[in-house]
């Protein structure tokens, strides 16, 4: 089972997928992959200097990429470019990772962790979608106290995203994470007993 694994930001993406790898699953978050193709000796890096130029580049020559998320935050075509740059080093990347992962565990259950799983058309790719869901009044104050920003940044933020009451149309799981991290676990499980069963029917199926 290959499964997307999406939500909005300070909306507990990374939470659920931690719970998830306690239930034994397997996860590849694409931040971290982001981070990896845009490191020195990474797919993107070339790519990415030679469109935004050194300015990007910090005293060592690494990428800073507090500085390129200024660059794009306001600029649609700028932020379309580093995409188009960035996600397919990181397909190839995660899809070297999947094939290492099947090729010890044919049985393995794997998440891909991606914020923009759906905008990006992503979410096509995958066995099934889930979609880690927090009321919008929630995900605006776990933001703020987490960047330690306005409420009006941080509502700047969250307009950047699709709406989470539009993301979870395109679910076929939801991880509700707008209570305590206890109710968080217990949705897991309860996703996670679905998942099974679900992969039992492809099983039987094939």
């Amino acid at each position: 089972m290959y499964l997307g694994l999406t939500g909005n930001i300070a909306g507990g993406k990374s939470t659920a997928a931690k719970m998830f790898e306690r239930l034994g699953c397997y996860t590849i978050d694409t931040d971290i992959l982001s981070r990896r193709v845009m490191a020195k000796e990474g797919l993107a890096y070339p790519s990415v200097v030679d469109f935004f130029g050194v300015d990007v580049l910090d005293k060592e020559g690494n990428i800073d990429r507090a500085v390129l998320r200024k660059v794009v935050f306001n600029d649609d075509s700028a932020r379309k470019k580093l995409e188009e740059i960035v996600h397919p080093a990181i397909l190839k990347t995660e899809s070297r990772l999947v094939g290492e992962i099947k090729g010890k565990d044919d049985k393995a259950i794997i998440l891909t962790q991606a914020a923009l799983c759906v905008e990006t058309g992503a979410y096509t790719r995958f066995d099934g979608l889930i979609v880690v869901y927090c009321e919008p009044e929630e995900q605006l104050k776990r933001l703020m106290l987490r960047d330690n920003i306005s409420k009006e940044d941080a509502e700047k933020i969250i307009r950047t995203q699709m709406p989470i009451d539009e993301k979870v149309k395109y679910a076929d799981f939801i991880v509700n994470n707008s209570g305590t991290p206890e109710e968080t676990e217990k949705d897991v499980k309860r996703v996670y007993d679905l998942i099974v069963l679900m992969k039992s029917a492809m099983r039987q199926k094939s």
